[in-house]
């Protein structure tokens, strides 16, 4: 049976060396029970065949949604970008009738389709990227709304008589988080044209990317036309355009946010002005400060903003910052929970509401530390991007200062441009940035959504090498040796000796060796010093080198650290409907009981992470986290290190797969329905009931 283990900060913090050594023996350990128990069970598997009919015992991985099937045509090493490019006013493709045959399964109840369904769909699904393909198509139509919540759209959708064309709308719910997640970010990037493949090889971390129906927008004149460099759009159709992000945040809900729950500032609220004091334009920001007079350490009693003053600050010019709007809204977190499995790392977000009237300006020149994604969502913000200003500001591990006019005036911009409703502009970690609104009386609504903070190798390695150098000075004399004596008398950038300068002295003394036939003591201590200095440095390499050797072989570790920082740190999962219905808190099936016959799978892609720690099989998971950042600590789960085997095959068997529980790796029937049940009701699996409860094995 599981333990839940007190609260955890989860951080990346080193272990002592002896854990370590303990860890690598224990999963050499589980590599050993898994082969000794496979084959104790195919073993048992064959005596039950020959001795009776054994209850019907399904595949390890066995197919939980309906997939596309797929047939392998001859044409299809089409690039992607011809494939994906949807041009607003071409008419859609119509599928082929093959292709609405292959897919016509998904618009079925997934969750009850039958075992040996599955399994045959399994074998029939083909290429997964023509699988993409089509169901890129399908969905190529739907706003990022329509993606994540298309229940609320498919009331009304009625398909005219003979249509072969699939409702996206009934398909998008039978997809995978995966591919949900995929295509939630191709509807972001959608009027660029690019697939999410080209995004990430030629711009993710590399340059920015404006995302525009028309590239440098203005707003529309009084007739409804908007120009942009070579085209006009109609009214009509910019209106349609304009609502590809609409359902996720306005300024009607952010004045019932402030006005219905306490937002203090500095901790949910910013309210800031650039402009000019003392003759010097400046970031000024308004809020009050926390009351620190009753509280020890970082622990402030922040001030609650008031409602009215926040209001009449917007009015005169301020900009409002929301720091973590996903707190008090379900679907912005629903989109940044989608996001975390496309990025694989942390997403957060800000907004930021700008009045109108003049060009209203919140914050100083800047640039951050993060992947920026900027959603225009109201009103039009003339954005300025600049390149990073030297190497060592190309992909910084911490946001700037605030650029001044003066440093900022000779600099050329790189993306000059207005957005309005509707447009993204990505821009990568270093690259310097400003934005204001427009002279219109319209403000501005946009929603800033970063990715990758402390998220390099950088950070890997910050918390590799530490714990690398404790466990090789655990097992290593020489670096637990003492230093050389006296060596501060010769080492250190006051003794340091430039090539120049070695070469001089070689210089010098062959001409005194002929002058005056002998070698100064000057020249020689300078001689003996660059001597020791160089036995000083080959020796400290030396030790480098076994650290860095120490560290090679702890990446695995490594990885497991950051990832146990990953779990801490990310929002608590967004669960669809269908994930919902599964999952202990909705499941009322069997009595929320676990059979040696129930399907089982983890709940969400990643939500949860096995690792080895002091001699025990310990679960990390995010179910318990907190939408702000670190509020709540992990709450892992620990087992016996036995059960390692039977944890893993649990939380690494996801959608689309199920794993019947008489299948996991383990000694024996009761203790893998005490582990799955564990994790069942701590929320981590998802269960399906395909046939009757075999109620032959009780556990306590």
């Amino acid at each position: 049976m599981a333990n839940k283990r007190g609260n955890s900060e989860g951080g990346g913090g080193s272990r002592a060396s002896k854990k370590r050594a303990k860890q690598k023996q224990k999963q050499k350990q589980i590599q050993q029970l898994r082969v000794n128990h496979a084959a104790e069970e195919k073993v048992e598997h064959d005596d039950n065949e020959h001795q009776h009919e054994h209850p019907t015992s399904v595949s390890k991985s066995i197919s939980a949604n309906k997939k596309l099937q797929l047939p392998l045509d001859d044409d299809d090493s089409a690039h992607e970008e011809d494939i994906l490019v949807v041009k607003k006013k071409k008419k859609k493709k119509k599928l082929e009738k093959s292709d609405t045959e292959m897919i016509e399964t998904l618009n079925s109840n997934s969750q009850h389709t039958s075992v040996d369904k599955r399994e045959k769909d399994v074998n029939e699904i083909g290429n997964k990227e023509r699988e993409d393909e089509i169901l890129q198509e399908i969905c190529s139509n739907l706003t990022t709304a329509e993606i994540l919540f298309p229940e609320e759209y498919e009331v009304g959708v009625d398909s005219e008589e003979g249509d072969l064309q699939p409702n996206p709308y009934e398909i998008i719910q039978n997809v995978t988080t995966e591919q949900r997640a995929k295509l939630l970010f191709d509807a972001l990037l959608k009027p660029s044209g690019l697939s999410s493949k080209s995004f990430y090889e030629h711009y993710w971390e590399k340059k920015p990317l404006l995302v525009s129906q028309n590239k440098n927008l203005a707003e529309p004149d009084e007739s409804g036309m908007i120009y942009g460099e070579d085209q006009y759009l109609e009214k009509e159709e910019l209106k349609e355009y304009q609502k590809r992000f609409n359902g996720f945040l306005s300024k009607n809900d952010i004045e019932k946010m402030i006005s219905d729950y306490p937002m203090k500032y500095g901790k949910d609220l910013n309210v800031t002005n650039y402009c000019k004091t003392g003759g010097v334009k400046r970031r000024v920001t308004l809020d009050q400060l926390p009351n620190t007079s009753n509280t020890t350490g970082d622990d402030y009693e922040f001030i609650e903003a008031e409602s009215n003053d926040v209001w009449e600050n917007f009015n005169s010019g301020c900009t409002l910052r929301l720091l973590c709007p996903h707190k008090l809204n379900d679907r912005v977190h629903c989109l940044l929970s989608n996001l975390e499995h496309e990025f694989g790392c942390f997403v957060g977000s800000n907004a930021y509401l700008t009045p109108g009237g003049s060009p209203n300006q919140g914050f100083a020149p800047h640039y951050d530390d993060i992947e920026a994604f900027i959603l225009q969502l109201e009103g039009y913000k003339k954005w300025r991007v600049y390149k990073p200003m030297s190497k060592a500001e190309t992909l910084p591990r911490e946001s700037s200062r605030d650029f001044t006019e003066d440093q900022m005036k000779d600099i050329e911009p790189v993306i000059d441009v207005v957005l309005g409703p509707g447009d993204l502009l990505y821009m990568p970690r270093g690259w310097v940035h400003q934005a204001n609104t427009c002279k219109s009386k319209h403000h501005s609504l946009h929603l800033t959504v970063s990715a990758m903070q402390n998220w390099s190798w950088a950070d890997l390695l910050d918390i590799m090498i530490p714990e690398a150098l404790e466990t090789a000075s655990a097992k290593s004399v020489s670096l637990r040796a003492g230093l050389p004596r006296k060596f501060l008398s010769y080492m250190g950038t006051m003794h340091d000796q430039t090539e120049s300068e070695i070469l001089n002295q070689g210089s010098d003394s062959k001409n005194d060796s002929s002058e005056n036939h002998e070698t100064s003591e000057e020249e020689k201590d300078r001689m003996r010093m660059s001597a020791l200095q160089d036995a000083f440095k080959s020796e400290a390499k030396k030790k480098i080198m076994r650290v860095c050797k120490e560290a090679v072989s702890m990446i695995t570790d490594g990885c497991d650290q950051i990832a146990k920082r990953f779990l801490s740190d990310r929002l608590p999962p967004s669960f669809t409907l269908q994930e919902a219905a599964l999952t202990s808190e909705n499941r009322e099936e069997n009595g929320g009981k676990i059979f040696p016959n129930t399907l089982v799978r983890l709940a969400k892609p990643s939500l949860a992470r096995l690792v080895v720690e002091d001699d025990k099989a310990v679960v990390y998971h995010s179910l318990d986290n907190s939408r702000v950042f670190h509020e709540n600590p992990l709450s892992p789960l620990e087992f016996e290190i036995d059960d390692a085997p039977a944890l893993e095959m649990l939380l690494t068997t996801v959608e689309p797969h199920w794993i019947c529980v008489q299948d996991l790796i383990h000694g024996d029937i009761e203790e893998k329905m005490d582990i799955a049940q564990s994790l069942y009701d701590e929320g981590i699996l998802a269960v399906f009931q395909q046939n009757a409860p075999d109620k032959t094995v009780q556990t306590n």
